[in-house]
């Protein structure tokens, strides 16, 4: 019998050893690591009142956010308001913005299964981000929307004014100086703000005792609350409704999910009339996500600016600062309220305008059998549009009538972007929103948000001021968000998400394979042993 060397011992007990580390890496690696993950990413708060780790980035989010506002200088106003012309637009900027944002007043629930916050957020000029050749200070013409909107509400098919009050009204605006198409610098139409006389009037106690005394006291309701006009009145520093989220802290599959916003469970019926379109679902502004992500997973977020709830679906892999990302995007239909599963976000259309005649027509690109031009007895807008029902970020209506796209109209069918002069879609540059998010953790490294603002503006004849206007979507301006994750974060992603992993992959390949090396080897000496002494 040919006795065991002790290195033979020692050789098979690191041999073993090895495979039983490399195959419990192997089984129990992914479930640990997953656990592990889970347990850092939900949402809880320290016995101090501090916030855990997970929680204070999620209150203070580690982004560069770089906002650009492009607007639109229409360069024909008088052939427009004189003789219904088509509107010719040059695109100015962008105008750079850092902005930023905290959550304040945060809080938990008794069972640690939701938390409590406002989210602050504040805007800071950037002359470095703004583009070459531009100034804050420079002017910009644009349509009016103080006086479309009085226009809109006073003239529009649900005015409860009489037709001499209108008459007077008419009149009255013209007296005033108002105008389809002012100049402003562009400080003061994005958030500075500038008087305008109408809402001078407006504000003063002298027309609001005479209102009441005529009897349309509830009209007041139409006024907006702003004294100085600006498209991002009063943002600055503000925020946008409370909010209570899922924390992950029982079912991680919920983790940032909205709860209620304004304390609401799902939004009001005067912003949406369908229960579906009413749903507030998902995270708030998709900033947190689902681990492990997929090419065929449906990922829901509820954005308060717009006033709805969004999918993103996979579009295509990438890279942010060399760490692989699956980007995904909010699709093209998801804007096509020309579809019956988007029908409760159709504009209500009240004043019954056909915005595009030659959308859907006979002679359009598009004349098919399932293109649907008219719906409830008005006219329904193309592709790639759909309106803003609430003033962005809050539970209360807007000053005047917004309809929100894509930049240039992107997603919209070619007539409506030849309804203007000046539109030229890219997309590339013009694509709404993307998220470029790490597969298994589901980071988001860098966040592109882009959407325009357009205003519509009726021929009314019973208004001096709009009486030979063209029916057309103005747009106002565009913002385009270029959102990315500071080092530290990506450092922390790169090591803990993507090196451990490898690492661990590798390596378990490798004790595994030595094992099996040194137990071959063993083996074969072994038998080159015993067959020696067979033939001794």
């Amino acid at each position: 019998m040919v006795s065991i060397a002790k290195y033979e011992i020692f050789s098979f007990i690191i041999a073993a050893l090895f495979f039983i580390i490399g195959l419990g890496m192997w089984i129990a690696f992914w479930p640990i690591f997953n656990s592990e993950l889970e347990a850092n990413y939900k949402l809880q708060g320290n016995v101090d009142g501090s916030l855990k780790y997970a929680a204070f980035l999620y209150a203070n989010p580690p982004m560069k956010n770089v906002m650009k506002f492009n607007l639109f200088n229409v360069t024909n106003p008088d052939e427009v308001k004189y003789y219904g012309a088509k509107p010719e637009l040059i695109e100015v900027g962008g105008y750079g913005f850092l902005e930023s944002e905290q959550k304040k007043y945060y809080d938990f629930s008794s069972d640690k299964t939701q938390m409590f916050y406002q989210n602050y957020k504040q805007y800071h000029y950037s002359p470095e981000d703004t583009s070459e050749g531009f100034s804050y200070d420079d002017y910009v013409l644009f349509p009016n929307s103080i006086s479309a909107g009085a226009v809109a509400t006073i003239f529009g098919p649900t005015s409860e004014f009489s037709k001499t009050t209108q008459s007077i009204v008419s009149i009255g605006l013209v007296a005033l100086g108002e105008y389809p198409f002012i100049s402003k610098k562009v400080k003061d139409v994005l958030f500075e703000g500038y008087e305008d006389p109408l809402l001078n009037v407006a504000h003063s106690q002298l027309f609001t005792s005479l209102v009441r005394f005529f009897g349309y006291g509830d009209q007041l309701s139409y006024l907006p609350e702003m004294k100085t006009f600006a498209y991002l009145s009063g943002y600055n520093n503000s925020y946008d409704e409370n909010y209570w989220i899922n924390t992950g802290y029982k079912d991680f599959s919920k983790l940032g999910f909205v709860e209620s916003w304004a304390g609401l469970k799902e939004l009001p019926a005067s912003f949406w009339p369908t229960e579906e379109a009413r749903r507030i679902r998902g995270p708030d502004s998709g900033s947190l996500s689902k681990l492990h992500l997929t090419k065929s997973d449906e990922l829901p977020f509820f954005l308060s600016f717009m006033c709805r709830s969004f999918k993103k679906t996979y579009w295509q892999s990438g890279m942010v600062d060399g760490i692989k990302t699956m980007a995904f995007a909010v699709p093209e239909e998801e804007f096509d309220t020309t579809l019956e599963q988007n029908a409760g976000f159709r504009y209500k259309n009240l004043e019954n305008v056909d915005y595009f005649p030659e959308w859907c027509s006979d002679t359009s690109s598009n004349s098919s059998s399932n293109c649907q031009k008219k719906a409830n007895g008005t006219y329904l807008l193309p592709p790639g549009l759909f309106p803003l029902v609430c003033y962005p970020g809050h539970n209360a209506q807007p000053p005047f009538t917004v309809i929100v796209s894509p930049p240039h109209f992107l997603y919209s069918p070619p007539e409506v972007q030849r309804r203007l002069s000046g539109m030229s879609p890219n997309p590339q540059t013009h694509k709404p929103m993307v998220f470029h998010q790490e597969k298994t953790s589901g980071t988001a490294l860098q966040v592109d948000v882009r959407f325009q603002v357009n205003l519509p503006v009726v021929n009314n004849k019973r208004s001096i001021m709009s009486s030979q206007m063209p029916n057309v979507l103005i747009p106002l301006f565009y913002e385009d968000s270029h959102a990315v994750v500071k080092d530290f974060v990506m450092n922390t992603v790169w090591l803990g998400v993507i090196i451990v992993p490898r690492i661990i992959k590798y390596l378990k390949f490798v004790l595994i394979f030595v094992a099996i090396c040194i137990l071959t080897i063993l083996l074969v000496i072994r038998v080159r042993v015993k067959s020696s002494v067979s033939v001794v």
